[in-house]
């Protein structure tokens, strides 16, 4: 195969896939908020691990004409992680080309149809480093299980930070601000940081709402079910940190996938802009320079060339159909594993 630039060169269709995959991740919500992309030229990840939260030791005081004092260094380790490489391959049929060529605007048509394809393709690299992220932040290790690729790396997240409450807001009558209460203590004891986001499903939830210490009582002595409001105001008035529903999917050999189990609630740092580096202390979303990106044919200037990258591909032989190839290379990664804190409560 070679690589078709009859009506758009790489780089210009790559910068349209990386416009279409902001979007789509916009629409469905993304735990990039808390995972914010960090685009590197590298096919590794090199970052200090630790498990302070970000803080260091307090500065000493000193005389006026002494020097300061060298601080010391936390206890951590350096970690370099490789990132694994994914992507996804997009046929134009032969009558797709065709259709698309008909009449007097065929390259308008025939974009049309490269970028549906493109669309197609980065949606299923985003969905799949999405859940990426999900497996991460919910067991501490960025596990990837196909027939033809394995990898497990572990972050160390403490076993104290996964816990398990049973069938807890299964019954009404639980105290469910407490628990969240001691969940959060046991995160800012550990940490020396306040979570800044309680993230949960739409169907834990409701199982939070239903909770009697949430009625509301009317006048007369009388009680009604609380709104969604009323509880959000009551959790942040116990002094815990705002609630951000998330229930996304995404399709995996044809079945429908949670990204995150509905049954668990996680505490985590305040969310942050998607491409926010720097923003957070509890790790990122490393994507790396593909060889692709680096091809002259591509165009692809040095400083773009990190991320998903896409080319259109002619076969040589008939019926010279075209494949539109997205690259890309990414891995989810927690540098501070135990500013995640994730309980089962139904």
């Amino acid at each position: 195969m070679a690589l078709w630039t009859e009506v758009i060169d790489p780089a210009t269709l790559s910068g349209y896939a990386r416009e279409s995959l902001a979007a789509y991740e916009a629409r469905q919500g993304t735990l990039a908020r808390f995972l914010p992309n960090r685009f590197i030229s590298d096919v590794v990840a090199r970052f200090v691990a630790g498990q302070n939260g970000g803080l260091v030791d307090v500065a000493n005081f000193r005389a006026f004409d002494a020097e300061p004092e060298i601080g010391n260094r936390d206890v951590s380790r350096r970690v370099t992680i490789e990132l694994p490489a994914l992507g996804r391959s997009e046929p134009i049929t032969e009558y797709e080309q065709l259709r698309a060529r008909g009449g007097s605007v065929s390259a308008e048509l025939a974009l049309v149809t490269v970028q549906g394809a493109t669309d197609r393709t980065v949606r299923a690299i985003a969905d799949a480093i999405e859940r990426l992220r999900g497996i991460v932040i919910d067991t501490g290790i960025a596990t990837i299980d196909q027939y033809n690729f394995k990898s497990a790396d572990n972050f160390g997240r403490d076993a104290d930070h996964a816990v398990t409450a049973g069938t807890l807001w299964s019954n009404t009558a639980a105290d469910r601000l407490t628990q969240l209460s001691t969940w959060s203590q046991t995160y800012t004891d550990d940490t020396g940081s306040e979570p800044g986001a309680l993230l949960m499903s739409t169907r834990a939830f409701r199982a939070l709402c239903n909770g009697d210490q949430f009625r509301m009582v009317l006048q007369g002595g009388a009680t009604r079910p609380a709104i969604t409001q009323d509880v959000r105001d009551l959790v942040i008035g116990n002094g815990l940190p705002p609630i951000t529903l998330y229930d996304r999917r995404v399709k995996v050999n044809g079945t429908l996938t949670k990204v995150l189990p509905d049954n668990k609630v996680y505490l985590l740092p305040a969310a942050v802009d998607t491409n926010d580096a720097e923003g957070t202390d509890l790790g990122g979303t490393w994507w790396g320079r593909t060889l692709s990106s680096t091809v002259p044919g591509y165009g692809i200037e040095d400083s773009d060339q990190p991320g998903v990258v896409v080319g259109v591909y002619q076969h040589d032989k008939p019926p010279h159909g075209l494949e539109v190839i997205g690259d890309a290379i990414g891995l989810p990664v927690l540098a501070n594993p135990d500013l995640s804190f994730v309980a089962t409560v139904l």
